[in-house]
């Protein structure tokens, strides 16, 4: 699965409600999509089963994993692309960066870098939803 229309030809094979995606940004991202489009894409089939909500930088043959607000992805559009699809699934960070001060016994998953993800994350959807009620 290394390009989009593979998984939309996935998706194409059985249609069922049971037949979804994990959408890993990062995955996506380092694909080529743009990620409120691909979400905008699959969001409004009602596709999304699970997000990866996390951010990177480079192409599918070199690339780095970011924190939140560091990577080529703009974090608030995303989140504003779920919003808007109704996307009320499970969405968590993976593979955040190991921060001064914490183990690295679980590389990609270090507390304190997924404490600043999981805050980062809430922010995002507190911001997005209170921006649409107010219009």
């Amino acid at each position: 699965m290394t390009t989009v229309d593979n998984f939309k030809k996935l998706i194409d094979l059985v249609p069922s409600p049971s037949n979804g995606i994990t959408l890993c940004q990062g995955n996506f991202s380092l694909m080529g999509a743009d990620i409120p489009t691909i979400t905008k894409y699959f969001g409004k089939r009602k596709l999304i089963h699970f997000v990866h909500f996390r951010n990177v930088r480079g192409g599918k043959f070199k690339f780095e994993e970011t924190f939140h607000d560091e990577g080529q992805i703009d974090m608030y559009k995303a989140m504003e692309a779920y919003y808007n699809v109704g996307f009320r699934g499970p969405i968590r960070p993976d593979h955040v960066p190991t921060m001064a001060g914490d183990s690295n016994d679980f590389p990609g998953y270090s507390t304190i870098g997924s404490l600043f993800a999981w805050g980062y994350i809430k922010g995002l959807m507190e911001g997005v939803s209170k921006g649409k009620n107010k219009a």
